[in-house]
């Protein structure tokens, strides 16, 4: 009799402290599970330029938003390339991106009139200037006379006595590549103090395209440093000016003035096939918040 009572008490004691672990342990549990199914992958295209400035403001919305568990996935090129894998069937299908972040508005104005963009984007972000640099030390004879401004590209190859002309300046394909777009808008003003109408000329050089196109600005930059790009020898290049401030390996020699190009914005979108809208909202709204915005100027960006 009396093991059968301590049998049963040892077994109402047992029973008791699983109910309690119970009780005690479904609240952290579904808490676990809900900080699992509140943790989120957004998947962002963005113009290459913005390689460094990007991930800084996505480390300062992690830790501005700890609950959200966001974690990033990031695609750099030029915008045009992106826009190209944008509409692949498979990404769209998987919706990717959640976010687009091109360098011109032409990609974005594609975007919004095939209908992809969520209501209420696309909205600027940041802003940008284009700049003409120069290796450090020109590859040997170095052009003569000095590369000096935009609008003397076109100085003679020969004279007497004979001088070393530009041999390649680097750009962005214009037509995939905003930057280089902007090149082509510069090279082609004749507006004062902008590229004297200089493009055509330069494109179609009777002894060798002085224009060497690259892929993205990034490969333009490469280019300048290198001093060589597809074989041909790099005097010049165009380039933004945040991307001259990453490299060592170049000279700026002048800003081009902001009337001989289109204004070049970045604008940011949320697209709509998006599977994460709200985190994505969140943080393309964040682009725009001051802490944002000071990442950007500490870069070399402008703001809107």
């Amino acid at each position: 009799m009396f093991l059968t009572r301590k049998r049963g008490l040892i077994t109402w004691i047992a029973a008791a402290i699983t109910s309690l672990l119970l009780v005690i342990g479904l609240p952290l549990l579904n808490q676990t599970a809900e900080k699992a199914q509140a943790a989120v992958t957004l998947r962002v295209f963005a113009a290459v330029s913005l390689s460094e400035v990007l991930p800084e403001i996505e480390s300062a919305f992690i830790a501005a938003n700890p609950s959200l568990g966001a974690t990033f996935v990031n695609t750099f090129d030029s915008s045009g390339a992106l826009l190209n894998q944008i509409n692949l069937p498979a990404n769209q299908s998987a919706g990717i991106p959640d976010i687009f972040i091109s360098a011109a508005t032409t990609q974005m104005t594609s975007l919004q009139t095939a209908g992809q963009l969520a209501s209420g984007w696309p909205v600027t972000i940041a802003t940008n200037r284009l700049v003409l640099i120069r290796p450090n030390t020109p590859t040997s004879p170095a052009p003569s006379p000095t590369i000096a401004g935009i609008d003397r590209l076109t100085n003679s190859t020969t004279s007497s006595p004979p001088r070393t002309g530009i041999r390649g300046i680097a750009i962005g394909d214009p037509a995939t590549v905003p930057a280089g777009a902007y090149a082509q808008q510069a090279l082609q003003s004749t507006l004062s103090g902008c590229g004297a109408g200089s493009y055509n000329t330069l494109l179609n050089s009777p002894t060798a395209n002085k224009l060497v196109f690259a892929s993205n600005v990034r490969n333009v930059l490469a280019a300048v440093q290198n001093k060589t790009l597809s074989g041909n020898t790099i005097d010049a290049g165009l380039v933004y000016t945040t991307d001259q401030r990453i490299s060592n390996s170049t000279t700026f020699i002048t800003t081009v003035a902001q009337n001989c190009h289109s204004s070049i914005v970045y604008p940011a979108a949320v697209l709509n096939r998006t599977t994460n809208l709200t985190a994505a909202t969140s943080f393309a709204n964040f682009l725009s918040s001051s802490t944002a915005r000071g990442r950007f100027t500490t870069r070399g960006f402008g703001t809107p």
